[in-house]
């Protein structure tokens, strides 16, 4: 039997904690912690689904894109556009990796941005 002590295992957990893939890049599991606040610019549809922003602490800023089929985006998704009224809305988004298909449904990048959650502010 292999016994740990809390040292060990404490270094093992921050090992583990503090990795990076290949590219150095964060891992995966990092970016789909973290949460950001937006500004709504559109929604484009081709082989996939696209909601495109940019940060609310940078309203001039570059505009981010990333598929999104949670949510609103879902009947979005099924009108193929998003109504007018929502862009320029303030959201929070949580993003993560997923995969991009071309119209065939092949996969064409394993790790895409992806909205993994999506809360528009109803105050707007």
């Amino acid at each position: 039997m292999i016994r740990f002590f809390p040292t060990a295992l404490a270094i093992l957990s921050l090992v583990a904690l503090t990795g990076c893939e290949a590219d150095g890049a964060p891992p995966a599991a990092a970016i789909a912690d973290q949460s950001e606040i937006i500004t709504i610019i559109g929604f484009e549809c081709g082989d996939n689904c696209y909601l495109n922003y940019r940060p609310a602490s940078d309203p001039d800023g570059e505009t981010d894109s990333a598929i999104c089929t949670i949510g609103p985006c879902g009947d979005w998704f099924e009108e193929q556009a998003m109504p007018p009224e929502y862009a320029g809305r303030r959201a929070t988004i949580r993003l993560g990796l997923g995969k991009q298909y071309d119209n065939d449904g092949n996969v064409m990048s394993e790790n895409f941005p992806e909205i993994t959650s999506l809360v528009i502010d109803p105050a707007q």
